[in-house]
């Protein structure tokens, strides 16, 4: 019985370790975003590809059930992408109720660029990168751009 434990526990290390590398994708990654004078970590990271449409949606969340912070992030022609290659991408990020940052199609101070620094499209595999950009308010679009920066690592591709 003893022998039993023992054997459970070390496969439950190897199971554990193996899904926190670098090789091998981990949705509580998290992510860093900065939007103006809000920051903002997210504990659950996912991209969607979108094969009908070639794009990917990469979803940022806490997984607590609460609605806000949220953020998408969506870049199309996926199979056209290259790790460390700018791409433009549609951002949209929900901080409270009431204050939401996205981009905007066509407005240079609305725009964001998104960078792979992983980009594993097999079955396990996942992206990492950085984003960068403006960001309009929803609320006010009078407001000036806020600067923002986000970061995530190892978020898995689903299909």
């Amino acid at each position: 019985m003893r022998s039993i434990a023992v054997i459970t526990s070390v496969l439950a290390i190897c199971l554990f370790s193996l899904g926190c590398g670098e090789g091998v994708a981990n949705p509580f990654a998290g992510s860093q975003w900065d939007v103006g004078s809000n920051h903002v970590s997210f504990s659950h990271g996912v991209a969607q590809w979108d094969t009908v449409h070639n794009s990917l949606k990469l979803k940022f969340n806490l997984l607590s059930g609460t609605t806000y912070p949220d953020a998408v992030v969506e870049v199309a022609n996926v199979t056209t992408l290259a790790v460390n290659d700018p791409r433009e991408a549609s951002v949209t990020i929900s901080i409270s109720q009431g204050m939401t940052y996205e981009t905007i199609t066509g407005d240079a101070d609305a725009s964001a660029t998104i960078t792979f620094s992983r980009l594993d499209l097999t079955t396990l595999g996942a992206a990492s990168g950085t984003i960068t950009g403006q960001l309009k308010r929803v609320e006010d679009p009078s407001e000036p751009p806020a600067v923002f920066t986000a970061g995530f690592d190892s978020a898995p591709i689903t299909y």
